[in-house]
């Protein structure tokens, strides 16, 4: 189950941050984002390649076991806090767009089935 959740996980992000890295504008202008020539590279840097590299290290983190803790942990981490960055921003700003309702709900749902698995996980990482 762990194992199909990462490679899952990993073939949304590759796909996402593809999209975000060959074309940033269509997915800012989903977000309300305005955007300059170099704001796009920021976009295509910042979206398009963390999640490309999230991608990249889920379907290593899925090829062994041993490995799924830290994946499990790194997608909890990260997941919990845009989350709430998000619902922080949503308070603050006072807006919820349909856009941010879709991404608090991906959000939750990655870091409450990372947390289940982890839970249920008979590795534990072990610290360097």
């Amino acid at each position: 189950m762990t194992r199909i959740f990462l490679l899952l996980a990993a073939l949304v992000f590759l796909v996402v941050g593809a999209i975000y890295l060959i074309q940033p504008a269509g997915l800012a202008k989903a977000a309300g984002l305005q955007y300059t020539p170099s704001g796009l590279t920021d976009i295509r840097a910042t979206y398009g390649g963390f999640q490309i590299g999230l991608a990249l290290f889920l379907g290593w983190s899925a090829m062994a076991a041993s490995r799924y803790p830290a994946a499990l942990v790194a997608l909890l981490c990260i997941f919990a806090s845009v989350g709430l960055g998000r619902l922080y921003g949503v308070l603050v700003d006072q807006e919820l767009s349909t856009f941010h309702i879709i991404g608090l709900t991906f959000e939750l749902v990655i870091t409450l089935v990372s947390a289940a698995l982890l839970r249920r996980s008979p590795h534990t990482p072990t610290a360097a």
